[in-house]
């Protein structure tokens, strides 16, 4: 690979996951859904953790105090924690979010990772022609 590349390579990426990500929340933000998919929760999404988490707990202890659970739900119950903790972690603010919040940031996390491989992808098929055609003419 040329050495001009790599850094042309660097810059489109970040010139081109800034766009994304602005016109991400445009798109997203019509009049039908006002969405918005950033890196960052909004105020609005962490107000909607907050209750769901209120409301998950006072469920949750309504039910443990009804209901014995088994060994194996407790089990089943922690491997899904852990899970939800280990997600938190790889989003970025998912560690300020609740559940049903982090499931949605998931998502818009993913879709714009997705973005992001299909510009790396273009990136690089348009490297290899440059490196074709300088290797037809004698370059």
């Amino acid at each position: 690979m040329h050495f001009p590349y790599f850094f042309i390579i660097l810059s489109s990426i970040s010139l081109l996951s800034l766009s994304l990500s602005h016109t991400m929340e445009k798109t997203l933000a019509t009049s039908d859904n006002t969405r918005s998919i950033s890196v960052l929760p909004s105020a609005a999404v962490k107000s909607r953790a907050a209750g769901f988490e209120r409301r998950t707990k006072r469920r949750l202890s309504q039910t443990k105090a009804s209901v014995c659970v088994s060994g194996e739900e407790e089990d089943d119950e922690e491997e899904v924690k852990e899970k939800i903790e280990a997600l938190q972690r790889i989003i970025p603010g998912g560690t300020a979010l609740g559940v049903d919040a982090l499931f949605e940031e998931t998502a818009g996390y993913i879709m714009s990772l997705q973005c992001q491989i299909k510009t790396i992808k273009v990136l690089t098929s348009f490297i290899q022609r440059l490196d074709k055609q300088d290797m037809k003419f004698g370059g």
